[in-house]
């Protein structure tokens, strides 16, 4: 008898090993694994340190909030193309700002809005680049970056309009094309290009918006096999979140503000051509 249990101890000792793994396993498959990609201010990437920025810190809050892991240092950094891709088809996986366009509904999952995000074209102030409507870009070099929001909404709007693009890998790409009179013009969101020209070393004087799209509608965006029950419960986070309190806002607002600040202000004061 005592052989016996002998013989049965290391068939117990791996089945509990086995679904102590099984268990560990399935724990980290629930665990959700962030994509970003500059975008300033929403995300604002750094050499030395993880990305900090109004998404990074408004999903720290909301899952916190229901009780998830979210550290910034986790947060994978990939080119927004890419990204975009990663998240429609790897489980898992969530974007920390992705536009909801009719397109994209049914491909993902959503939690938000986040925000609305402007989209501008933008031009050197010394080009001759008009555009009074939106068919007048075809007359124009266009600098691109592939599978986002603002490649989406050119398409949509001018769909002939792929033969004038040079397909880029970001917004940074974008700016050095632009400053270098590689392309006439380039799309993107009008905050996060004018915080990049900086970085980039171009005089924000130096560019003017010569047209501007709708506005977009931006959130967190999940993929389409992320549990339900999360994105219930990450909605109603934000949207507790959002709601007004004894000062007179919402730590939303107050949050944003702290990202935000004057900026608005500065890109409203710009002259958009007529």
């Amino acid at each position: 008898m005592a052989i016996l249990k002998l013989k049965i101890l290391p068939f117990f000792l791996f089945f509990w090993g086995l679904l102590f793994l099984v268990s560990t396993g399935t724990a980290r498959a629930d665990h959700v694994q962030f994509y970003v990609d500059a975008l300033p201010p929403y995300a604002v990437l750094h050499e030395d340190s993880p990305p900090t920025g109004f998404a990074v810190e408004l999903m720290g809050h909301l899952m916190d909030e229901v009780g998830e892991h979210f550290a910034p240092s986790d947060i994978k950094v990939m080119n927004w193309a890419r990204a975009v891709h990663e998240v429609e088809v790897v489980a898992g996986t969530s974007l920390l700002v992705l536009a909801k366009l009719p397109e994209r509904v049914d491909r993902f999952k959503w939690v938000g809005p986040m925000d609305t995000l402007p989209i501008g074209v933008f031009a050197a102030k010394d080009s001759h680049v008009v555009v009074k409507k939106v068919s007048d870009l075809k007359k124009y070099s266009i600098g691109m970056v592939r599978n986002t929001a603002p490649y989406r909404v050119l398409i949509k709007a001018v769909p002939e309009i792929w033969q004038n693009l040079i397909m880029l890998s970001g917004i940074p790409a974008q700016l050095r094309m632009l400053r270098e009179g590689r392309v006439d013009v380039i799309v993107q969101a009008v905050g996060a290009s004018n915080t990049l020209m900086d970085d980039e070393g171009m005089d924000t004087e130096n560019y003017r918006i010569v047209y501007r799209f709708e506005p977009l509608q931006i959130y967190f965006g999940f993929n389409k096999s992320t549990n339900d029950k999360l994105i219930r419960r990450l909605q109603s986070a934000l949207d507790r979140f959002k709601q007004v309190d004894a000062s007179g806002t919402s730590p939303y607002d107050r949050l944003r503000e702290k990202f935000f600040g004057g900026a608005e202000a500065e890109v409203s004061g710009e002259t958009d051509a007529e």
